[in-house]
């Protein structure tokens, strides 16, 4: 039981990358943007698009 536990911790390590590596500027999958420390599909409202990556843009200028 405790080495079926361990096997699969470490496939499920082996697999996916780190979480901050994938949401470090720039390091989004394609077509995804990095937006307020997140990969997202399309720039949230307040923030300008400026290709791979979303800028926050004040609204109150």
């Amino acid at each position: 039981m405790i080495l079926t536990a361990a096997a699969t911790i470490l496939v499920a390590l082996v697999r996916s990358p780190p979480l901050r590596a994938q949401q470090e500027e720039g390091q989004c999958r394609p077509p995804l943007k990095f937006a307020a420390g997140a990969c997202v599909a399309q720039c949230p409202a307040g923030y300008e698009d400026r290709g791979r990556v979303c800028i926050f843009r004040s609204l109150s200028r």
